[in-house]
């Protein structure tokens, strides 16, 4: 790395005694590039802030989840929150107590979505869905990005919900699991068995 040494206080040149190290190009590179992050970081976090009031705008669907996830894409589209809004009447459907919890947004703003999608459970994917977004994982929960947990189920999922059955997360979960361990044994059965075409068989 390129060194200079210039005295404290003086025009840049020869120097002598008493002095202070700087650093070269590269880390100049490296706090412009730092300093950049932040901006970056910044403006993201803020534009996130002001349009929590449009959520169902800061939605991109889950077809678009699917160009890289389609394992977890499969799951979802085979399980119940696809089919969430169908058991809902007409006037269920505008009623606040009923689509909040089967339904992605009013309706007025869920033509393009189907049920419940991931992103109910993910958030709004506008910023981090992005390949170089999702890639780094402290960015990606920085702009929006969250990790499910038994508490978020439980916001719909509630003793006063018309079930019969009690909620059970560990059961519930086993039949829309799509986390890694999942996707692997997906992966290894679909390389495995054959269809008839001679193609693999890539159902869930």
């Amino acid at each position: 790395m390129r060194r200079l040494w210039v005295r404290l206080g003086a025009a840049p040149g020869p120097t002598r005694g008493r002095g202070v190290m700087v650093v070269g190009s590269a880390a100049t590179a490296a706090a412009r590039e730092s300093v950049g992050r932040l901006a970056f970081l910044a403006i993201l976090v803020l534009g996130l802030a002001a349009s929590q009031d449009g959520r169902a705008q800061n939605y991109i669907g889950a077809s678009q989840c699917k160009t890289c996830h389609e394992f977890e894409y499969r799951v979802w589209a085979a399980g119940p929150h696809a089919r969430a809004d169908k058991s809902l009447s007409e006037r269920e459907r505008k009623d606040a107590k009923c689509n909040t919890c089967h339904m992605m947004a009013t309706e007025e703003d869920t033509a393009e979505f189907s049920g419940i999608e991931c992103e109910r459970c993910h958030g709004p994917g506008r910023y981090y869905h992005r390949r170089y977004v999702m890639r780094d994982r402290e960015l990606a929960r920085l702009v929006g990005l969250l990790d499910p947990k038994a508490e978020h189920c439980q916001q719909c999922h509630t003793e006063g919900g018309p079930s019969i059955k009690p909620f059970d997360y560990d059961e519930m979960w086993a039949k829309i699991d799509h986390r890694r361990e999942a996707r692997a044994r997906w992966e290894k059965s679909r390389a495995n068995v054959p269809t008839s075409q001679g193609e693999v068989e890539d159902e869930p």
